[in-house]
């Protein structure tokens, strides 16, 4: 398919030709003729490159480290010039108030069994 094999050709103390294809081929009065591309070649450096693009596109998405909704929330603010340093800033919030409200809750506890134990 891509290189088919050629039939064995006799030793010689001349240098070979190259096979036919990209490299300018001269012809019996020794002016080269038109540059003929190797489509095997191309073909098999073009199937290369899609594969691996396919194969690094399929190892980003097993080992991203966060949903698919979320990374694109997140490359999304990036593009729109946010950082996260925001959503630091939020859950640092939400993290104090629950801390808080915890705090309280476990005061309030405490008053009881003081009051229970007295």
């Amino acid at each position: 398919m891509f290189n088919s094999p050629s039939p064995p050709r006799p030793a010689s103390t001349l240098p070979k030709a190259p096979p036919p294809g990209s490299v300018p081929q001269p012809r019996r009065d020794g002016v080269p003729h038109e540059t003929v591309p190797d489509w095997n070649n191309i073909g098999l450096f073009t199937a290369g490159i899609a594969l691996g693009a396919i194969l690094g596109a399929s190892v980003a998405l097993l080992w991203a480290p966060a949903s698919g909704d979320e990374t694109r929330e997140r490359i999304g603010r990036r593009v729109r010039g946010q950082r996260d340093k925001e959503d630091v800033w939020d859950e640092l919030a939400k993290e104090l108030e629950l801390a808080a409200t915890e705090s309280e809750a476990d005061a309030e506890e405490e008053e009881m069994l003081d009051a229970l134990k007295t």
